[in-house]
């Protein structure tokens, strides 16, 4: 069952998964049906993000995942958001949490303007994250609400 508290948590982190991830405003408007000004609205708080548009988020997101290269793992560092912000974050510590959106926060701007591919900064999330001991054990790399939450 998806529970509003996960869907807050979500939203609050809706502006990094998106970078993660590599996608414009626009171009995650255009995966669920929604307008570039819906997302923004979505990432600063303006409007509440339904129950509905979690769902799509998700959708869009699991493909993603799914259809990235198994071999490169260039979505790794989106598991990696999705377990320790979204999915599980009572697993993690305050600080943990913390340092995963810091070094989330340096690295995946990069993707956006094309000067690193998603490959690279997920490898090297990866990498740091394992360097401070954060390791996020998930089966197959693959999280999502259907998981049987509680």
């Amino acid at each position: 069952m998806i529970e509003n508290d996960e869907i807050k948590r979500f939203q609050d982190n809706l502006l990094i998964i998106r970078k993660a991830v590599g996608w414009s405003e626009e171009e995650l408007g255009n995966q669920i049906g929604v307008t570039r000004q819906t997302i923004n609205n979505l990432e600063t708080q303006k409007s509440k993000l339904s129950k509905t548009q979690y769902i799509a988020m998700r959708a869009v997101l699991e493909k993603e995942i799914i259809n990235s290269d198994e071999n490169s793992k260039d979505t790794k560092m989106l598991v990696y958001l999705l377990e320790t912000l979204i999915d599980n974050p009572e697993k993690y510590t305050i600080e943990d949490r913390k340092k995963i959106i810091e070094k989330a926060n340096m690295l995946s701007p990069t993707i956006i303007t094309k000067t690193n591919s998603r490959k690279d900064v997920s490898n090297d999330f990866v990498k740091i994250m394992e360097a401070l001991g954060i390791v996020v054990g998930v089966a197959a790399g693959i999280v999502f609400f259907n998981k049987g939450k509680k």
